[in-house]
């Protein structure tokens, strides 16, 4: 009996304890729980990503397929005629593998290409006057031309203007300003001759070798606009505010008697100034991933400025005759492929 009082007491003593234990955190606020309930965990935001790469680099190979045409002329030492002779080149044609390079760096812009082609058939049509202005004409002969050949090197840097992107399009757009340096340099080769103005014709073998070397200065603008994800409109549109001009012939047949002229070369043509337009367009399409391919039309035409010829006979010294003008054209389509890196 003592034991079981003696638990009650135990009992009565330590409910009231336990109570106050449970009652020692006092319940939440209804605001308070309603505030925790609704809050959303604390996320670390990453600051926003500028995906405009630093750089782009496009290498790409083309085939322009072109028609070419050059003429050159020639003054009287004594200034008249005016016109002493000119020979034309006509159906220079070539297909010119080019390859190229172009880097956009921030608002940096430079831009290369070296290309070269074969000229196959073509002829050369070669007259002489007494008379100025092309008149009282004393021969006139038509030539075979083939075995020539097309060599271009340029260098062009610049700056971006303008710059912008369009979707998925890997292709930049822009408006750039250009000033660079350019080689351009035709041999065309011709071979025997039929007299136009009466009978007789010379063997077909080499007769006469050209080669004109034109460096120049390129003042221009470029823009390319992306007009959709997978395709872009490009074209540009150069000045040439300067040239020098230099061309050696070899007239091969011209060995022997009072004409005879050396063969290292026969004449030296050097001509400053001269100015010329430089023309294109095309269309980009990208057809996997980076990979591009390019259709266009190219036209060059170039002028030199007047100079001198200096003549040199077998016999020694050296004869000066005043320079005209060369004026050489090459145009055509072209096809290409770029690869964006």
């Amino acid at each position: 009996m003592i034991k079981v009082r003696l638990l009650v007491c135990l009992l009565t003593w330590a409910l009231p304890c336990g109570l106050s234990w449970a009652d020692d955190a006092p319940p939440p606020e209804p605001a308070e729980a309603a505030e925790n309930e609704s809050a959303p965990p604390t996320e670390h935001v990453p600051p926003a990503r500028d995906d405009t790469p630093p750089y782009t680099l496009i290498v790409g190979a083309r085939a322009w397929i072109s028609q070419g045409r050059s003429a050159h002329n020639i003054g009287s030492p004594s200034g008249h005629p005016n016109v002493l002779s000119e020979l034309t080149w006509r159906g220079m044609n070539s297909v010119i593998t080019q390859v190229e390079g172009d880097l956009i760096l921030k608002r940096f812009v430079m831009t290369g290409s070296v290309g070269y082609g074969a000229i196959g058939s073509g002829t050369l049509l070669d007259q002489d006057w007494n008379g100025d202005n092309r008149t009282q004409k004393t021969s006139e002969t038509l030539s075979r031309a083939s075995n020539g050949s097309v060599w271009i090197v340029s260098l062009t840097p610049g700056f971006r203007a303008f710059q912008w992107r369009v979707g998925d399009n890997p292709i930049p757009g822009g408006i750039d300003v250009l000033l660079g340096y350019q080689f351009w340099r035709e041999q065309y080769i011709a071979y025997g001759a039929q007299n136009l103005l009466g009978p007789g014709q010379l063997p077909d073998v080499k007769a006469l070798t050209q080669t004109n070397t034109w460096q120049s200065l390129r003042l221009g603008s470029r823009v390319t606009v992306p007009v959709l994800a997978w395709a872009a409109i490009k074209g540009s549109a150069f000045y040439i505010p300067v040239t020098y001009y230099r061309d050696e012939d070899i007239h091969h047949l011209r060995t022997s008697g009072s004409s005879a002229l050396r063969q290292d070369p026969s004449f030296l043509t050097t001509a400053t100034g001269g100015n010329g337009v430089q023309l294109e367009a095309s269309l980009v399409v990208r057809i996997w991933r980076a990979l591009t391919v390019e259709a266009g039309y190219t036209y060059w035409d170039i002028r030199s400025g007047s100079g001198s010829v200096q003549a040199y006979p077998a016999s020694g010294g050296v004869v000066v005759e005043p320079h005209n003008v060369d004026n050489t054209r090459r145009q055509g389509v072209f096809f290409g492929a770029n690869w964006i890196f």
